[in-house]
Parts: structure tokens; C-alpha cells; sequence
């Protein structure tokens, strides 16, 4: 008895042995930081203080957005909804970077303002855009420039320090190409603009007030393109053309966006999942 109890004793040892071993080897290390895809979604769909969402959490959370788009309360989300609801939170996102982009006016200012006299003389302003025409110069590869940079600002700023800022901001004839001509005449026309009191120098107010008058410009644009780039969406996702959208035809797109952050397919979105692989299909056959 006493050897069969034994046996038993040293075989659930071994067994036990070989089940946390198997665990050991067939689990994946947890990455200490999200892939760029994983680390997006949890930024916008996580709750404060957790590093997950599970897809009943966010099925929760696209069932209320869903309701909260549906402002008549019908049961069904037509395309002016759909529209409305989207511009509410994406002028949020724009008053956020509008705020931003100011809050950073007084240091490039301070920057520009070399003798610290409280003014950009026009020599300080021409010297920045020598430094700005040098480091053009060192890197004309413009339109191979990859636009990730811009993309989580919504109000997309053009700026010198970019090749495709450059050329938004000075290639006036639009040939893919800033030549000298080009920039000095711009830059030019800006400081002239610019200097509304016409003393030949620019105030802390002067500067301030034209970036401020391209902001809310830019503003108008981006904010018209995401107007209909909403619309376009709606149409997709509307699949029976019916000018309505149900709960089913919404989700269908929130599924694919699961999915793809969710890249592993074991339902929850966290450190763990790889960033997907461009073009591979989902663990449930969508892209």
C-alpha cells in the first residue's frame, strides 16, 4: 500500500512537473510596452488606471456610444446624427490641439527673439530662415516623407522643420520643389503680414495673432474634410442603404477595429498582442 501510495505520490509529481512546464514554454512573454496599434486603442478605449479592454468592455462602451449618437432616440442612427455626434468629439480633439499649438507661440518667439529685446527684428527673422533654407537643403526628399509624424495632431500644422511642411508652406507653384525664390518671397509676405504696426519688427501680440489667424484657418479646413470623410463612413457602414444605421451594421466596423488591435485573438487588447501584420487577415477572417 505504502509503495503504491508512493507511486502515486511521485507520478502526480511528475505530471505536475510537466503541466508547469508545458505552461512555462507555450506562453508568451508579456511585452513591457504595447505595439503602436494596441498602445492607440487602449489610449482611447482603456478607462483610467487599466492596461486592457476585454471585447465585452468594449462592446459595452460602442453599445453606449451608439445610444448617445442616436439623439432622437429611435433606435436607429441616420447620417446627420452619425455626423453630429462624430464633430462634437472631434472639435474637442481640435480645441485641444488649437490650445497647444499657442501654448508653444511664446516659445518660438523667445527662440526667434535673439537679443531678448522683447521683438523679432526683421535680421532675427531672416537668420531663422537661413536656418530653416539650411537644413532644407541637407534633406529635399519630400515626397517619400512619411506623414506618421502629423497624424496625431488633428489640425495638421504644416511646419518648416519637415520636407512636406516646406513644400506646403513655400512651394508656391506647386511643382514638388521649394526653390529660393520661392521661400525668400513667401517669407517675406509673412513678416509683412505679420507686422500690422508697420514698425519693421514683430510684437509678442503681432506674432501671436497671425498664427492664430492660420490656425482657425486651418481649423476650417480640416474640420470640413473631417465632415466628409464622416459622411463617407456612414455610406460604408450603412450597408442596406436603407439612410439608417442599426446597432449590427455600427458594430461591424468596431469588431474590425477590435481585431486588428487585438492581434493575438485571445478577446482582450493588451501588451501582449503583436503589432498585426499589414494586410493579414484577423483571427475571424475580417480585415
Amino acid at each position: 500500500m505504502k509503495t503504491t501510495l508512493l507511486t502515486a505520490a511521485l507520478l502526480a509529481g511528475v505530471l505536475a512537473s510537466a503541466a508547469h512546464a508545458q505552461t512555462q514554454t507555450t506562453t508568451a512573454p508579456t511585452p513591457a510596452t504595447a505595439s503602436p496599434t494596441a498602445a492607440a486603442f487602449l489610449g482611447q478605449f482603456a478607462t483610467e488606471g487599466s492596461d486592457s479592454v476585454s471585447w465585452a468592455q468594449f462592446e459595452t462602451f460602442r453599445k453606449a456610444r451608439y445610444a448617445a449618437t442616436d439623439s432622437n432616440s429611435n433606435g436607429s442612427v441616420d447620417e446627420q446624427e452619425y455626423v453630429d455626434e462624430y464633430l462634437q468629439r472631434f472639435d474637442v480633439r481640435l480645441a485641444t490641439a488649437r490650445a497647444g499649438h499657442l501654448k508653444q507661440t511664446d516659445t518660438r518667439f523667445k527662440a526667434l527673439d535673439r537679443d531678448k529685446d522683447g521683438a523679432i527684428s526683421r535680421a532675427e527673422y531672416d537668420a531663422a530662415g537661413e536656418r530653416t533654407w539650411a537644413g532644407y537643403q541637407k534633406s529635399q526628399d519630400a515626397t517619400s516623407e512619411s506623414a506618421a509624424a502629423t497624424t496625431r495632431d488633428p489640425l495638421k500644422m504644416p511646419t518648416s522643420h519637415t520636407a512636406n511642411g516646406m513644400l506646403e508652406l513655400y512651394d508656391a507653384n506647386k511643382d514638388g520643389v521649394v526653390d529660393r525664390a520661392e521661400f525668400d518671397t513667401a517669407r517675406a509676405a509673412t513678416f509683412t503680414a505679420t507686422d500690422a504696426d508697420r514698425n519693421g519688427s514683430l510684437s509678442l501680440a503681432e506674432y501671436t495673432t497671425e498664427f492664430e489667424g492660420r490656425l482657425d484657418q486651418q481649423r476650417t479646413r480640416v474640420r470640413a474634410d473631417a465632415e466628409r470623410q464622416a459622411r463617407v463612413r456612414f455610406a460604408a457602414l450603412d450597408t442596406d442603404k436603407d439612410g439608417s444605421m442599426t446597432f449590427a451594421e455600427y458594430q461591424a466596423s468596431g469588431k474590425r477595429m477590435f481585431t486588428r488591435a487585438d492581434s493575438n485573438g485571445d478577446g482582450v487588447v493588451d501588451a501582449r498582442d503583436p503589432e498585426p501584420k499589414a494586410g493579414a487577415h484577423s483571427a475571424n477572417g475580417n480585415r
